[in-house]
């Protein structure tokens, strides 16, 4: 059986932004309740049916009323537990203070949101596990790194007027590294096992 494990549940007005960007709006305390509650008695409801047996759905609730301010997310964040949540997730707090704030305001498991360059200070793994946090996202950490290695490229591939990068360019990895990394050897394995003689 394939499946989630989990959902995240917002208080974002649509269209959805990041929530580190400039103009989010959230929707009135109430019906960010309700978004919650709602998933909350999907989840329960799946749980008494017994049809996925001992699987289960973990439903994170996430508010990006800091926007409006902290006591507000907070709250938000309180109700949320209240009602069932899971696990919280204060989006975009602005200092260590406010993590600390919520962590102890706030109970059961909490997500931090670790975006480099954004609102939040980035602390390591035992920091936030000190402060209160049970589990970190590095949302853009790949996409930021991958995006800077391609520019990088793209500027070695101009410079050079288009020819090769210099094999002893250590941006690039082997031919050989890069299909490994792909997943070529499966395929090829795999070709093998199902080849018809």
């Amino acid at each position: 059986q394939i499946g989630c494990v989990g959902v995240m549940i917002e208080d974002q007005v649509a269209p959805k932004r990041c929530g580190h960007t400039r103009g989010r709006t959230v929707v009135d305390r109430a019906e960010a309740v309700a978004r919650i509650q709602a998933a909350c008695d999907a989840r329960d409801e799946i749980r008494a049916s017994g049809l996925y047996g001992d699987n289960d759905i973990i439903i994170l609730a996430r508010t990006d009323a800091r926007v409006l301010n902290l006591d507000e997310a907070i709250t938000r964040c309180q109700l949320f537990r209240e009602i069932g949540a899971d696990m919280t997730f204060l989006e975009a707090p602005t200092s260590i203070q406010e993590m600390k704030q919520y962590c102890a305001q706030v109970d059961g498991p909490k997500l931090a949101n670790m975006l480099e360059g954004g609102s939040t200070p980035i602390l390591s793994a035992a920091q936030l596990q000190d402060i209160g946090y049970s589990l970190a996202a590095y949302p853009l950490t790949l996409l930021s790194s991958a995006t800077k290695a391609m520019q990088h490229s793209l500027q070695r591939l101009l410079i050079s007027g288009g020819g090769p990068l210099p094999s002893d360019d250590n941006s690039l990895l082997s031919f050989s590294d890069l299909c490994t990394t792909v997943g070529f050897d499966n395929y090829y394995q795999d070709e093998e096992r199902y080849r018809i003689s």
